[in-house]
């Protein structure tokens, strides 16, 4: 497995600035200088080696390589359900012989850059998208590029994608805490949800679980809503700092188990009691959700990646041409936090 590094690194941004021509400029001189007139080509030259610019992907073209490659972009690389997705993916690839590149995104100008550098195209023979979101242009670039691209995570037309139901997860969690009567609830989401190309799952979770509260004659208080940044000791510090307001839910529905495990974290410091005091659920099932007896939503990560690489290498080999659509069952794991 092979990670990109674009530390320090110029970008197809400072070469049309430099040029003093559009990114899709210099795209399409990467692709085919024949279709850039020659002066236009030449100042893009000169700005590539002036600013010694190195274009996405890695060395060798499709044709000259024995071992395929399938490239994975995603904006949450260190996340543990990045990682057991891509545990489910791998075995799957490496058995038909691909090996897999890893893209991460931290802008959506980097994200930009990526799509609309062809060598990045022409350099792996599919791309798999983990909970991205695109832009009308993006669609219209990876079209043109005719790569297979498959989907997780992002219920996108366009392409083949494999789904958990993120609305029904809220709902399981609501039902399971109205029939054990752990009330006043507590939902703590993802404050991560201004990021343009990312999927926003922990709205989603949200929504399912406040209309299966609502509908049986509960309504969620925004004083019970809570976010954080989606680590344990930023979810551990945001709910020590919220018990000290004197609020004490009875239950509390976590859109990660991250977050889930930071409450966790408090309530013992603070001496709660977990489940007589305070009932905790997450979402995902990631390992350490095992380790921990936490209580969880299993979306079911690992296959999710498995299925996902069997999608893509259908595609490939022209077994399937039509787009699909995979939806995953979510399921209620109870372990001893509920």
């Amino acid at each position: 497995m092979a990670k990109s590094n674009t530390d320090n690194r110029r970008t197809i941004y400072d070469v049309a600035q430099e040029a003093g021509v559009s990114i899709t400029t210099v795209s399409r001189f990467l692709n085919n200088p024949d279709n850039v007139k020659d002066t236009t080509g030449r100042r893009i030259a000169e700005a590539m080696e002036k600013l010694d610019y190195i274009p996405q992907g890695n060395t060798g073209t499709r044709a000259k390589r024995s071992v395929g490659r399938i490239g994975v972009l995603t904006p949450f690389f260190p996340a543990p359900s990045f990682v057991t997705r891509l545990g489910g993916m791998i075995p799957t690839l490496r058995n038909a012989n691909y090996e897999v590149i890893i893209y991460t995104i931290e802008t959506a100008e980097q994200l930009d850059e990526y799509l609309t550098s062809v060598p990045f195209t022409r350099r792996i023979d599919g791309l798999i998208l983990m909970s991205v979101q695109l832009t009308a242009d993006q669609h219209r670039i990876l079209n043109a590029s005719q790569l297979n691209v498959i989907m997780i995570e992002s219920d996108d037309e366009n392409f083949s994608r494999v789904l958990a139901d993120g609305y029904k997860g809220g709902e399981l969690a609501a039902d399971l805490f109205l029939r054990k009567n752990y009330l006043p609830c507590a939902f703590f989401g993802d404050m991560s949800t201004d990021l343009p190309y990312s999927c926003h799952p922990s709205e989603i979770r949200l929504k399912g679980f406040r209309d299966a509260l609502r509908r049986n004659g509960y309504e969620l208080d925004d004083g019970y809503i809570l976010e954080s940044e989606t680590t344990v000791e930023e979810a551990s510090r945001v709910f020590s700092e919220y018990l000290s307001t004197g609020r004490r839910p009875r239950a509390i529905f976590a859109m990660s188990d991250l977050h889930a495990i930071g409450v966790l974290k408090a309530a013992r410091k603070h001496g709660i009691r977990v489940p007589d005091e305070l009932a905790i659920l997450g979402f995902d099932d990631i390992e350490a959700a095992g380790w921990m007896e936490l209580s969880t939503i299993s979306q079911h990560l690992y296959d999710s990646g498995r299925v996902a690489a069997g999608l893509m290498l259908d595609r490939m080999s022209g077994k399937v041409s039509s787009i699909q659509k995979v939806n995953l069952q979510v399921g209620l794991i109870e372990r001893s936090t509920t």
